[in-house]
């Protein structure tokens, strides 16, 4: 028989967390999705509540616990106790998936190191894998340590490319040769090339993506005029058709909202290196210009529209 399509799209929170026990991924990987657009402190209250009442003795209960693990992940509110739970449990996929999530959740877990070099001595190799890999985002002691902790044990070919890569820029690069570009780098540009930052739809010559709707920074009146209607839209993101250079984006497909993912330095940096390149030559913005319409729009949810900020700014 066909599988009975579940209910995702407008459905509540119970039935849900209720569908992340379904055998299909893409049906659990859809219902992730919605989760992570609900409200975080209501998702966060049902779904421990849920966790609570998951049968222990069931072989089913890892998985479940992994995939409210992931749920709250996905709010990037990680829950902590689940996470160490799971760096433990009795299933070595369980297990490799638990370090995958330690990785990428490091501004919210403070024993991180800690915890990685724990599974930098698992028994099964995939974990300690994926552990090598995490270290790979550390600095460089830390990283060290996970490696050097790996290495004591069974290293196969599988294995060996991954560990060479982090050996060769720990003990082969020249010393400080990593920190010196860095420090090299326009810290804007650093945020600019961010994976999942502007560089994605913008691309690194700040020309866009036409065919797909996203529109150029390059010689761009929306980058280099008005520093307040710029930094309200890196903010709170952008939805709606918008004119660039003469032509006509739909933007069906919004600007995301940085306001939670960047500090006012990090905006006014990021906004500074594109109103100072790509063909645009204007003044820098200012940590303190920055914080001030931070605080103004405080209070304003969801998006700016091109028009309401036309109507704003018009300069």
């Amino acid at each position: 028989p066909l599988v009975e399509a579940p209910q995702i799209a407008g459905a509540t929170i119970p039935v849900l967390l209720e569908n992340l026990k379904l055998p299909e991924y893409r049906s659990r990987y859809r219902t992730r999705k919605e989760l992570a657009g609900r409200a975080a402190t209501d998702v966060l209250s049902a779904l421990r509540k849920w966790a609570k009442n998951l049968d222990a003795e069931s072989t089913k209960y890892e998985q479940y616990l992994l995939e409210a693990l992931w749920v709250t992940q996905g709010l990037n509110r990680v829950e902590k106790k689940w996470l160490k739970q799971l760096l433990n449990a009795q299933d070595y996929k369980v297990r490799t998936a638990a370090v995958r999530v330690l990785r990428y959740s490091g501004h919210q877990v403070e024993e991180q190191a800690d915890w990685l070099l724990e599974c930098a001595a698992d028994a099964n190799g995939r974990v300690r894998l994926e552990a090598v890999v995490a270290a790979s985002w550390l600095e460089s002691g830390a990283s060290r340590a996970v490696l050097e902790r790996a290495e004591k044990e069974d290293v196969d070919d599988w294995m060996e490319p991954v560990y060479s890569v982090l050996r060769e820029r720990l003990y082969e690069a020249p010393p400080m040769a990593e920190e010196l570009l860095v420090a090299s780098i326009d810290p804007g540009q650093l945020v600019y090339e961010r994976e999942g930052s502007c560089i994605t739809c913008h691309q690194e010559n700040g020309r866009g993506l036409s065919a797909s709707g996203f529109p150029p920074l390059a010689n761009s009146d929306w980058v280099s005029g008005n520093k307040e209607r710029l930094i309200k839209l890196t903010l709170k993101g952008l939805h709606g058709p918008i004119k660039v250079n003469g032509r006509t984006y739909p933007g069906q497909v919004p600007m995301m909202a940085f306001e939670g993912l960047l500090s006012d330095e990090e905006v006014a940096a990021v906004l500074s290196y594109v109103r100072r390149n790509f063909g645009n030559n204007a003044v820098e913005v200012t940590a303190a210009e920055v914080e001030k319409v931070r605080a103004e729009i405080a209070d304003r949810k969801g998006f700016y529209s091109p028009g309401e900020l036309l109507i704003e700014h018009p300069n």
